[in-house]
């Protein structure tokens, strides 16, 4: 065996070639690439407007296919709803509340008195709050009750007397 390395071809100056990947591939780029070549005038500048229609006005940039809506028997649609009906026992402006809503609050709901509270009664709903906390749970069996009676039309009215609505 011998101590000497075969020769090198390789000098200690840089040569001006890429050289290649090991595996066989393209070789990098070079940092000394040219740049590419102008398009010439059939690319637009980045920066720059796009030019205007034929047809447009300068600074007029609408669709050209599109029509705004016509204004003559144009209409809008929630605004010929009918006015509301004034149901007898109700003031004006006032909005009644739902049976089924009310009676629902009350079964799910009924021991934290939220039934009472949508239907104005604040200071009955407070009362069950402390009933249902006071008795460990127990309260809610009230407010179960109420909704069930609320449901099968015992209970009919809110706190103003206007009757609950179907």
């Amino acid at each position: 065996m011998s101590d000497q390395s075969p020769p090198n071809d390789s000098s200690s100056e840089p040569s001006s070639e890429p050289s290649s990947p090991p595996d066989g591939g393209a070789p990098p780029p070079s940092w000394d690439a040219p740049p590419p070549p102008d398009a010439g005038d059939s690319a637009p500048a980045w920066d720059a407007p796009p030019p205007p229609s034929a047809d447009a006005p300068p600074g007029d940039w609408s669709q050209p296919d599109y029509a705004p809506p016509p204004t003559a028997g144009y209409s809008d649609p929630y605004a010929t709803a009918a006015p509301p009906v004034a149901m007898p026992g109700v003031p004006p402006g006032y909005q009644p509340k739902q049976k089924l809503v009310a009676g629902l609050l009350g079964i799910l709901l009924g021991g934290f008195g939220v039934h009472s509270f949508y239907l104005g009664n604040t200071q009955k709903g407070i009362i069950q709050i402390v009933v249902t906390l006071v008795t460990c749970g127990l309260g809610s069996l009230w407010g179960l009750i109420e909704g069930i009676m609320i449901l099968t039309g015992n209970i009919n009215t809110d706190a103003n007397g206007v009757p609950l609505v179907e």
